[in-house]
């Protein structure tokens, strides 16, 4: 008989704000210490299973030689994630279930990309991404599944445990969920295609990573991310009489990454000030940046309010600003004027 891995032993939990006193393995978040396999700044990752994703960092740890594993977990018999997420779940269903994930290697690897970096790969990397996000919603055919948690942490335990289960379902036929994504991909499809198309206009800055994309009405982030070509990104919306406008950093520049390396952010903090003594507050309403150690990162003109990750939620205001005006803030800003 082969011989069991040594993740065979593993079973699967949760950290929360407390984090977990049991020893364990942390995958694509990170807790305080203990081994683990991440791609967020300050992971403590060997080098020699690195990559681009979590997910990819833990197929490349159960193609180690068995005695590398076992030292290296060193008698943990818990798997966790600290956050719920499509890389978490590619991450953990490495390490608990390898022979289902090697097997769909290059599908999670484009599911997690489409969830982590937000752009578009494929129609059924798109689908899962959203099924794994939204698997405990009302229109979901798992829904039932969760039914009356109200707790966070199980919540994403129980959803880890249920997608861990029926991996192989979910990746092999998504179709079964298409409640849970089939309007927003016609969506994202179609803003692409029109896109390509020549309906957005789009600046690029490619010494400065930075591209300005312009559009008659809003864009969906994942059509901006794929469109740009660029890590730092401005959309100009003129759907209104006065323009709105939202910066935001991509995700690529806060991971670890090892195949590409988006130029390092900028404090856009010192920005927002400058934006704001041209146009100062109004009706609720003002220039607003997050700090460079946020996940996505946003310079905004509209309601100040804070915002989880992954999530736009914030409401924007016409602003008073010509765009040529905004558009060469930003560009002067980045090209280190120091008047920005």
């Amino acid at each position: 008989m082969p011989t069991p891995r040594p993740t065979a032993g593993l079973r699967l939990g949760f950290a929360g704000p407390t984090g977990c006193p049991e020893p364990h393995l942390s995958v694509d978040g990170m807790t305080e210490r203990g081994p683990n396999l991440s791609h967020w700044p300050g992971n403590r990752t060997p080098g020699k299973w690195k990559a681009d994703l979590s997910t990819a960092i833990a197929l490349r740890f159960t193609r180690a030689p068995a005695a590398e594993q076992d030292e290296f977990l060193g008698g943990c018999r818990v798997v966790l994630n600290d956050h719920y997420d499509t890389d978490g779940f590619g991450s953990l269903l490495a390490i608990l279930r390898p022979h289902v994930a090697e097997a769909r290697e290059e599908l999670l690897l484009a599911t997690a990309a489409t969830g982590d970096f937000g752009t578009w790969h494929t129609r059924r990397a798109f689908a899962i991404d959203r099924i794994v996000a939204r698997l405990a919603a009302p229109a979901s055919p798992a829904a039932a599944a969760f039914r009356g948690i109200t707790d966070a942490c199980e919540l994403s335990l129980r959803r880890y445990e249920w997608l861990i289960e029926n991996a192989a379902a979910v990746l092999d036929d998504p179709g079964r969920f298409a409640a849970l994504y089939a309007d927003e991909m016609a969506q994202v499809e179609s803003q692409i295609d029109r896109g390509l198309r020549g309906a957005l206009e789009r600046r690029r800055w490619a010494d400065l990573d930075f591209a300005v994309v312009t559009s008659r009405d809003s864009c969906h982030r994942m059509t901006l991310n794929t469109l740009a070509g660029t890590h730092r990104i401005l959309h100009v919306d003129l759907s209104t009489d006065e323009p709105r406008y939202r910066y935001h950093d991509r995700t690529e520049s806060w991971f670890e990454l090892v195949t590409f390396h988006p130029l390092p952010r900028r404090d856009m903090r010192s920005l927002a000030a400058h934006l704001a003594r041209l146009e100062p507050p109004r009706d609720g309403a003002s220039w607003n940046a997050d700090p460079p150690t946020e996940p996505i990162p946003e310079v905004y003109f509209g309601v100040p309010s804070a915002q989880d990750y992954g999530q736009i939620t914030r409401e924007l205001r016409p602003s008073r600003l010509r765009a040529d005006q905004v558009v060469a803030a930003f560009v002067a800003h980045f090209a280190g004027d120091s008047g920005t």
